[in-house]
C-alpha cells in the first residue's frame, strides 16, 4: 500500500466530514455582520461576527467541543462567522486571540463549503499561546508565532505553499479507549494525542500517538483452549506499547521510527502447541476504505496427530469510520482478518510434506508445495497475478526435484542432487533486486530453499522481487544443484533467459561447503554468485558475496565483483573487497563490502582484519586494517594498523599511499596512554608527505603535525613541441574517415537484388539516399583543449566551420558525429577528477552531411504506380487466389515522388570536385582533402533487376520492365 495513497483516502474522508459539519453549523448561525474589531486589519471584510456557542453537529463538532469547551465568553477560542471572499459562501471560524485583546494579534481557521476550503490567517507580529484547557478527558494547548503575518489557504486543487510561521497545536485524551469484545478479540489503548505542527522549513505534518496499546487476538475462553492462558499475548496479556503515526504531504501516512504502514507488536508466543511467528499493527486499504488492523501470525499443532497448520497475518480488523454519525472505531463492525497464507505440514512417513497458499503484496497469489516421497522430494512455487490496472496477467513457476543422498552418482565423487527449472509469462529479471539477495547470503531462495513451508514468506516474496510483471517479457531456464564427497561441497545454479529481443542472460549460483560434516560443520564458506550477460551494451558482470560463512565459529565476509562494459561508456573492474576510500566509483558499480575475518570475537578479545583489492580503467588501489581489542571490565589494551594504497596511470602516473596505526593502555574505561601515526605520501611529481603523530600519556597530550614538499611538476611543453596538426592531417588523409553511410530506414520501397546488394557491401556503389559521414579521433571539437596526447598544449579549440558537397553550407546546422575519448589526454583534471571522471567521455569528432540538392546526370524516370503482371496474359486483368494456376504474378510498388529524381541510367554520377570541409582552430585543413566521387547505386541495382527478369526460378518477377513505362 502506498503511503501517499492512504493520506489521500483519508484526507478525503476527513474533508466529507468538515464539509458536512460546516453546512450543518450554518444554517444554525443566525445573520452575522463584520467584526468591529477586525477593521483596519488582514480580517477586514472577512471576519464575521462571534457566536455565542457552539451548535450541535456532527461528531467533528463535537470533538471540538470536546477539546475546547463550549467556546463562549472569555475563552480564548470563539467560533466566528467568516467569509473568505466578498461574494464567497459563508462559513465558520475558529479564532484564538491573544491575552491583551485584538491588538496581541489573532489566528483564524476559517472553513468554507464547497470543498471544503480551509484558510488559515495570523495577523503580523502575532506570538498567541493557548494555555492548558482541561474539559473533561480532553486537554488541549496552542502556540502559533508568525512575524511577518501568514494567510494561505488549503483545499481541492490549491497548490502546496510554504507555512508562514509556527505553529504547535496538541490534543491530549487520558484513560482508557477500548474497540472490541471486553474478553476479545479487541483492542485497547490507555489515552491518545494528537499533534498538529508547522514551520517555514518542514511541511504541515499530524501525528497520532496511542499509549498503552494492548492487543488480544483471541477470545480468553479460546485462548485457553489452546493452551495459552489468560496472561497470553494472544489473549490480551502482552506488555502495551506506544504506537506513533505520522502524516505528510511528502511521506504520507506511516508508523514513525518504522517509515512504513506496518508496526511490529510484543505478541510472543511459544507453548507445546502453539507458537507465534510475529505480530504487527497495520494500517491499509480494504475495498477503498481505511483499515487498522491486528494480524499475527501463528503456527499450531493439533496433539496426537501428525499434522501441523500456520496461518500468516490473520487477527482482527477494526474499521475506521468517518460519517456523520460517529467519528473514528466502531467496535460493532469489528471483524475477523483473513489470513493472508494458509499452510499445512503432513509428516507420515514414507510421505511427508505440506503446503502454502497466500495473497502477494501486488494484489496476486502464490502457492508453495513440498512432498517428499522417499525416493524423491518435488517442491514446486508458483505466483499468480491476474490482470489489473493495464498490466498483464502474468504468471512464475519454479520447479524442482530432490534426489536422497548420495544423489546420482556422476563419478570421481560427483552426484547430481538435484533438477528444477524455471518459467516466467510476463515476468522480466530484476538485476538490483537479485545483488540484494546473492549480498545477503539468500541466493538459496530462487534456487533450492530449505524448509520451504516453514519460510514461504520469505521465498514468495523473493521471487515476486526478483522476476517483477513486465508484459511481454519471457523467462525460461534450468536449475541444477551438483554435490562432491557426500555433499561436503554444493554446488546450485540457475541460468534464467530473458526473452524475446533484446536477450539478457542471468547467472545465479551458489557454492557451498561444509568440514568436516556438512551437517554440522566446524568451517562453512557460502559463496552466493550472481552473473549478468546483456549482449546489447554489451556487458559482462559477476557479484561473489561471501555472507552466511565462518571458520569455527568465526565470522567470514566479504564481496568479490568483475565488470566489463563496452557502448558509449565503456569500463573495466575488478574487486574484492571494495575500492580506496578516495576512489568514486563507476556508474552502476555497487558498493562492495571489505573482506573481513573476526578472530575470537568477543569475551574481552577480539581481532579483526579485513582488506581490498581493486583494478580499473586508470587505477589500481589495495588496501586493509587490522583491529586489535583485548579488554577486559575496560581494561586493557588496543590497537590498529591500515593501509590504503592508490595508483593511477592515466592521464599521468601518480599514487597515494595512506598509513595508520596506533595502539592504547586502557583502564576502567579510561586512555591511560597510547601512540599514534597517521601518514600520508603522495607523489611522485611533485612529493608530498602530510600527517600527525600524537602520544599521549595521562592527562599530557603531544601531537605533531608535519607537511613536507619537494620536487616540481612536470614542465609545460613549449608551443614549437607536439601539434595537432599532424595527427588531424593523418586522420583525415584516411579514407575511413570518409565514409558514405547507408540509411538506417528505408524511404521508399526499392529491393535490391543480390548481386547489387553485393556491391553494395564492397564499396563499389553507394545507396541513392546515402550520407557523407567524415569523422575523426585524433581531437575532440568545440571544446578547449589543455592537453595533447597527455602532455599540455596552449589553450586552443577545433571546429568545422563548412562543408562543401555540391554546394557550401555552414557545419553549425550539420548533425555532428559523437566520438569517444579519454579526458585525460585532453583536459586538465584534479586528483578527485581522475578518480571520479568516467573512463571515457564522448564528444563531437566530426559532422553528417545528406546528399539532398546535389545535381545527377540525364536519364529517364521510372513509372510511379502499382502494377501486376501475369504469364501469360489473360485477355482482362484479374488476379487469382489460387497458387500455380499462373506461372509467375509479381507486385511492383512505387517510390515517394521525392525519391524520383534518384532512379537514373547506369551513367549517372554525383561527383564533388573538390570536396572542402574548413576548420576554425590552429590551422586550415582545406587543402588536406582529397577528391570524393559517389555513384548513384539506383541504375546499377536496376541492372541487376533486369538480369533477374527472365530467371523462372525467381519468387518474384516483373512483367513489364521499367524502360518501358519511361
Amino acid at each position: 500500500m502506498d503511503p501517499h495513497e492512504l493520506l489521500h483516502q483519508f484526507a478525503d474522508r476527513l474533508r466529507a466530514l468538515a464539509q458536512d459539519a460546516v453546512e450543518g453549523l450554518v444554517h444554525q448561525l443566525p445573520t452575522l455582520g463584520d467584526e468591529p474589531s477586525a477593521a483596519g486589519t488582514v480580517l477586514a471584510g472577512r471576519l464575521l461576527a462571534v457566536h455565542d456557542r457552539l451548535p450541535a453537529g456532527n461528531p467533528l463538532v463535537e470533538l471540538v467541543r470536546e477539546a475546547l469547551g463550549d467556546l463562549k465568553a472569555g475563552s480564548a477560542v470563539r467560533l466566528h462567522g467568516w467569509r473568505r471572499a466578498p461574494q464567497a459562501p459563508i462559513g465558520v471560524a475558529l479564532v484564538l486571540t491573544g491575552p491583551s485583546g485584538a491588538a496581541a494579534g489573532r489566528a483564524v481557521l476559517g472553513v468554507s463549503p464547497g470543498g471544503p476550503v480551509f484558510d488559515i490567517v495570523v495577523t503580523p507580529g502575532a506570538a498567541l499561546t493557548l494555555p492548558p484547557t482541561v474539559t473533561g478527558p480532553w486537554r488541549a494547548e496552542a502556540a502559533i508565532a508568525s512575524p511577518g503575518g501568514w494567510d494561505t489557504t488549503f483545499g481541492p486543487g490549491t497548490p502546496p505553499t510554504t507555512p508562514g510561521g509556527t505553529a504547535t497545536i496538541r490534543l491530549t485524551r487520558t484513560g482508557r479507549l477500548a474497540a472490541g469484545m471486553t474478553d476479545g478479540p479487541g483492542i485497547s489503548v490507555n489515552g491518545l494525542a494528537v499533534a498538529v505542527t508547522a514551520a517555514p522549513d518542514a511541511p504541515p505534518a499530524v501525528e497520532i500517538e496511542l499509549r498503552e496499546l494492548n492487543a488480544a487476538v483471541l477470545p480468553r475462553a479460546l485462548a485457553k483452549l489452546v493452551g495459552a492462558g489468560e496472561s497470553s499475548p494472544l489473549a490480551g496479556g502482552s506488555e502495551p506499547v506506544t504506537v506513533t503515526a505520522r502524516a505528510d504531504r511528502d511521506n504520507g501516512l506511516r508508523f514513525t521510527r518504522t517509515g512504513t504502514l506496518r508496526v511490529p507488536l510484543p505478541l510472543r508466543l511459544n507453548t507445546p502447541g502453539v507458537r507465534t511467528r510475529g505480530a504487527a499493527l497495520e494500517l491499509t486499504l480494504d475495498g477503498g476504505e481505511p483499515r487498522l488492523a491486528v494480524s499475527v501470525s501463528v503456527t499450531a499443532a493439533l496433539p496426537g496427530l501428525p499434522l501441523r497448520a500456520s496461518l500468516d497475518r490473520a487477527g482482527i480488523d477494526l474499521p475506521v469510520v468517518f460519517s456523520p454519525e460517529r467519528l473514528g472505531i466502531d467496535p460493532h463492525r469489528l471483524g475477523e482478518l483473513f489470513p493472508d497464507g494458509v499452510g499445512t505440514e503432513l509428516t507420515l512417513p514414507p510421505v511427508s510434506g505440506g503446503g502454502v497458499v497466500r495473497r502477494t503484496d501486488d494484489t496476486g497469489y502464490a502457492g508453495l508445495i513440498s512432498i517428499d516421497l522417499s525416493v524423491l522430494q518435488i517442491q514446486a512455487v508458483a505466483v499468480f497475478r491476474p490482470p489489473a490496472k493495464g498490466a498483464p496477467t502474468s504468471f512464475l513457476v519454479l520447479l524442482s526435484a530432490a534426489f536422497p543422498a548420495p544423489g546420482v552418482q556422476l563419478g570421481l565423487g560427483f552426484a547430481l542432487d538435484a533438477v528444477g527449472g524455471l518459467v516466467g509469462v510476463n515476468r522480466r529479471v530484476d538485476v538490483t533486486a537479485l545483488r540484494q539477495l546473492v549480498g545477503d547470503g539468500n541466493a538459496d531462495r530462487v534456487l533450492f530453499p530449505d524448509h520451504a513451508v516453514e519460510r514461504a514468506a520469505e521465498i514468495i516474496g523473493s521471487l515476486g522481487s526478483a522476476y517483477p510483471v513486465a508484459s511481454g517479457r519471457l523467462l525460461v531456464g534450468p536449475v541444477v544443484r551438483l554435490t562432491w564427497g557426500g555433499r561436503i561441497v554444493s554446488l546450485s545454479g540457475a541460468l534464467i533467459l530473458e526473452l524475446p529481443a533484446p536477450v539478457r542472460a542471468v547467472l545465479i549460483g551458489r557454492l557451498l561447503v561444509g568440514l568436516p560434516d556438512p551437517v554440522v560443520p566446524l568451517i562453512r564458506l557460502q559463496a552466493s554468485v550472481l552473473g549478468r550477460i546483456d549482449p546489447g551494451v554489451p556487458v559482462v558482470e559477476l557479484l561473489v558475496s561471501l555472507a552466511g560463512s565462518w571458520i569455527v565459529g568465526l565470522a567470514v565476509r566479504g564481496e568479490m565483483y568483475l565488470l566489463v562494459r563496452g557502448g558509449r561508456q565503456p569500463e573495466f573492474v575488478l574487486s574484492a573487497g571494495g575500492f580506496h576510500p578516495r576512489y568514486t566509483r563507476p556508474a552502476q558499480v555497487p558498493a562492495l563490502r571489505r573482506l573481513q575475518v573476526d578472530l575470537a570475537p568477543g569475551n574481552g578479545f577480539g581481532l579483526r582484519m579485513e582488506a581490498y583489492f581493486a583494478v580499473t580503467s586508470n587505477a589500481v588501489m589495495f588496501g586493509g586494517e587490522v583491529q586489535l581489542d583485548a579488554t577486559i571490565a575496560g581494561c586493557g589494551v588496543q590497537g590498529w594498523l591500515g593501509l590504503d594504497a592508490l595508483f593511477v596511470f592515466d592521464p599521468v602516473f601518480a599514487f597515494a599511499v595512506h598509513v595508520r596505526a596506533g595502539v592504547a593502555v586502557r583502564a576502567f574505561g579510561r586512555r591511560l596512554a597510547g601512540v599514534g601515526l597517521d601518514f600520508t605520501l603522495e607523489g611522485p611529481a611533485p612529493w608530498h608527505a602530510f600527517g600527525t603523530g600524537s602520544i599521549s600519556v595521562l592527562f599530557w597530550d603531544v601531537e605533531l603535525d608535519f607537511d613536507i614538499r619537494w620536487g616540481s611538476p612536470p614542465a609545460v611543453a613549449q608551443p614549437g613541441g607536439r601539434d595537432p596538426l599532424g595527427p588531424v592531417r593523418e586522420a583525415l588523409g584516411r579514407s575511413k574517415s570518409w565514409v558514405a553511410e547507408r540509411p538506417a530506414a528505408e524511404r521508399t520501397a526499392l529491393t535490391f537484388t543480390p548481386a547489387a546488394v553485393e556491391r553494395l557491401a564492397r564499396g563499389d556503389v553507394v545507396h541513392p539516399d546515402a550520407t557523407l559521414r567524415v569523422s575523426q579521433e585524433v581531437i575532440p571539437l568545440g571544446v578547449p583543449l589543455s592537453r595533447f596526447e597527455r602532455r599540455p598544449v596552449p589553450v586552443q579549440k577545433w571546429t568545422i566551420k563548412e562543408v562543401t558537397l555540391g554546394t557550401p553550407r555552414p557545419a553549425r546546422g550539420l548533425p555532428s558525429l559523437p566520438e569517444r575519448f579519454v579526458p585525460g589526454e585532453f583536459f586538465d583534471l584534479t586528483e578527485d577528477q581522475q578518480l571520479s571522471t568516467p573512463a571515457f567521455v564522448s564528444h563531437a569528432g566530426g559532422v553528417r552531411v545528406g546528399t539532398d540538392g546535389v545535381g545527377l546526370g540525364p536519364g529517364h524516370r521510372v513509372a510511379d504506380g502499382y502494377e501486376t503482371g501475369y504469364e501469360p496474359p489473360l485477355p482482362t486483368r484479374q488476379f487469382s487466389h489460387w497458387p500455380g494456376l499462373f506461372r509467375h504474378e509479381s507486385v511492383l510498388s512505387r517510390s515517394t515522388a521525392e525519391r524520383l529524381r534518384r532512379w537514373r541510367t547506369p551513367l549517372a554520377a554525383v561527383r564533388v570536385r573538390p570536396p572542402t570541409l574548413s576548420v576554425v582552430g590552429a590551422h586550415d585543413l582545406s587543402p588536406l582533402l582529397q577528391d570524393v566521387s559517389l555513384v548513384n547505386a539506383t541504375a546499377d541495382a536496376w541492372e541487376a533487376v533486369r538480369e533477374q527478369l527472365d530467371d523462372p526460378r525467381a519468387a518474384v518477377q516483373l512483367v513489364e520492365s521499367w524502360e518501358q513505362r519511361a
